[in-house]
């Protein structure tokens, strides 16, 4: 019986390109209370591309992040692995019944594919059609990236994280519950690449990305105009294939658009509308979320609050 005299606290880590972010939330019955944000930028130079060059910055911002949240081994933690690390691919299979069978055997076709050692993945799917065949999105982690990600925790001091998930879901989780009915395409900008997901009626069911991310004009490889103006004829072209292989009809009734530097998404927001996308709006606008919060970490907070609802 749950008489709503007990509360859980859950708290979202969101360890970006830039910075470390974490929020702390507090579920007691069926309100949600904020409690806290805290941001640490990093003062050097992390990241070369997608290589890590200097984890001890990593590991002193989320050190201050855990201390200035209040983390214990109570709170329930979910956090995000960086985008690069997590490949994804879309798949046919027979219809089985059991997950665990569908991991097995996507896990030995992506073994195949990637002349990989099964031992040194882990695989995760999620089936996005059921009718002969079963569609599958799957999505494959190397091992040791995973242990790498959690040494950061262990040398920050701060519990093991419950939920890893992917970077680039890492907005998913408040967009999933506000979309409703329709077709919609969420696009996350990370440093090095863009992400493009699509839902219908409220369900992932597919992703793909480019190659172009804010690295381009933050390194001076091209201007801050010319790369939104490249990313966006992408996206359009990105979408149409998303759309046409998904054999929907529909046209897009939401484009909600992310940033791991939330500063440029309206750069990408209005290079979207000039080249006549319709429905287009900003992560913050869309949620309705208040402008300073930590976007990431929230919507990783809630991801907690959600898995802990179904438990």
């Amino acid at each position: 019986m749950n008489l709503g005299i007990f509360s859980t606290f859950y708290v979202g880590i969101d360890i970006g390109r830039y910075k470390v972010e974490g929020t702390k939330i507090k579920k007691s019955g069926k309100k949600i209370q904020f409690i806290n944000q805290v941001s640490a930028p990093y003062v050097t130079k992390v990241f070369n591309g997608d290589e890590i060059i200097n984890e001890d910055e990593i590991i002193s911002s989320l050190t201050k992040v855990g201390r200035a949240l209040k983390v214990d081994v109570e709170d329930f933690i979910v956090t995000s692995i960086f985008s690069d690390k997590v490949l994804f691919r879309q798949m046919k299979m027979p219809k089985m019944t059991k997950k665990s069978q569908i991991i097995d055997a996507t896990k030995y076709q992506i073994v195949k594919e990637l002349s990989i050692s099964p031992a040194n993945i882990t695989v995760d799917v999620d089936v996005l059609k059921e009718t002969d065949d079963l569609s599958v999105s799957a999505f494959i982690v190397r091992n040791e990236d995973i242990e790498k990600f959690k040494s950061f925790f262990f040398k920050a001091n701060l519990p093991m994280p419950d939920v890893l998930d992917a970077g680039y879901f890492k907005f998913n989780y408040l967009v999933e519950k506000k979309i409703g009915s329709g077709i919609s395409l969420l696009i996350f900008e990370d440093s090095t690449s863009t992400y493009l997901q699509l839902f219908k009626d409220g369900r992932f069911i597919a992703i793909d990305s480019v190659n172009l991310g804010t690295n381009e004009f933050e390194e001076n490889v091209t201007s801050e105009n010319i790369h939104y103006l490249q990313l966006s004829d992408e996206i359009r072209r990105l979408a149409k294939i998303l759309i046409s292989r998904t054999s929907l009809q529909e046209p897009l009734n939401n484009v909600i658009c992310a940033s791991e530097k939330m500063e440029y998404v309206g750069e990408l927001v209005k290079n979207l509308k000039e080249a006549d996308m319709e429905n287009v709006s900003c992560y913050i606008d869309f949620i309705d979320l208040k402008k300073d919060i930590a976007a990431g970490a929230y919507s990783l907070a809630m991801r907690g609050v959600i898995q802990g609802a179904k438990s």
